[in-house]
């Protein structure tokens, strides 16, 4: 008998259905160490285990339960055994209907499997779409923060442009006077490489730096930053970018990359 024909047998074997000869010829074949009856064996328990909770359940007719005292044995050892004896002798209609059930339940277990799969691809791509939505609103919403800073006539633009080690570098700030805000845009910036970040700065008439917020770029050296200014800061006179460690720093100590003078006499 090969380990396929075993199968069904295993089914029945879990749920004690087989002659005691086919029982005994099963087990010492279990015994043996195969591994394939090994794992059909597992999944005969899983399935039967599983069985009971698949069902509906029901209520009994009463008369299941005095059939059942009828059917149970009491020796005088005190042990309850049932007569599995007789239960052995039908294994014909066991095999029969027990295996071909059995059998179906272990379709149905099977077909669990693919449909928990595309549930979760499912539930997969409905959380990417969720982010994809999240991104275009996001997307959205600036688009819609840049229309109003444009239109507004109290936002000024101030045109930052390269310097030192990155003369094509340039930058724009859309000063929101009404909000007190700089929204900065940079192009054509190298990265600050490995451990280094930039920097914005609000440089006031009086030279006092004051930081303003760090940006990375990206592949495009393209970044971005929006900064918010403090109040009382007094007239401010520049605004500039330097190179910094990650974090930001406190006072400027890298080298100046991109730098604009501010026309309007006091920051609001």
């Amino acid at each position: 008998m090969t380990c396929a024909e075993r199968r069904d047998d295993l089914l029945l074997y879990v749920v004690d259905g087989l002659e005691d000869a086919e029982r005994r010829e099963l087990q010492a074949h279990l015994q043996s160490g195969c591994p394939d009856c090994a794992g059909a064996l597992a999944e005969a328990q899983a399935v039967v285990g599983h069985l009971a909770l698949a069902a509906e359940p029901r209520t009994p007719p009463a008369t299941v339960k005095e059939r059942l005292m009828k059917a149970v044995t009491a020796p005088a050892d005190g042990t309850v055994r049932f007569p599995v004896e007789r239960a052995r002798r039908t294994g014909g209609w066991i095999r029969t209907l027990g295996a071909a059930g059995l059998a179906a339940a272990v379709t149905a277990v099977a077909l669990l499997g693919p449909a928990r799969r595309e549930r979760s691809r499912l539930e997969g791509e409905l959380a990417l779409q969720a982010s994809r939505i999240r991104e275009l609103e996001s997307g959205a919403q600036a688009a819609s923060e840049m229309i109003r800073l444009l239109r507004s006539p109290r936002v000024e633009v101030v045109s930052l442009e390269g310097q030192g080690p990155q003369p094509d570098a340039a930058a724009r700030i859309f000063w929101d006077k009404s909000r007190g805000t700089w929204q900065l845009f940079a192009s054509n910036l190298k990265a600050p490489g490995p451990g280094k970040t930039y920097e914005l700065w609000f440089i006031t008439a009086d030279q006092k730096k004051v930081r303003a917020g760090t940006f990375d770029v990206d592949a495009s050296g393209e970044g971005a930053l929006l900064a918010r200014i403090p109040p009382g800061l007094g007239p401010l006179a520049l605004a500039a970018v330097t190179d910094e460690p990650a974090g930001g720093v406190d006072v400027p100590t890298g080298s100046i990359h991109l730098l604009g003078k501010l026309q309007a006499p006091a920051a609001s």
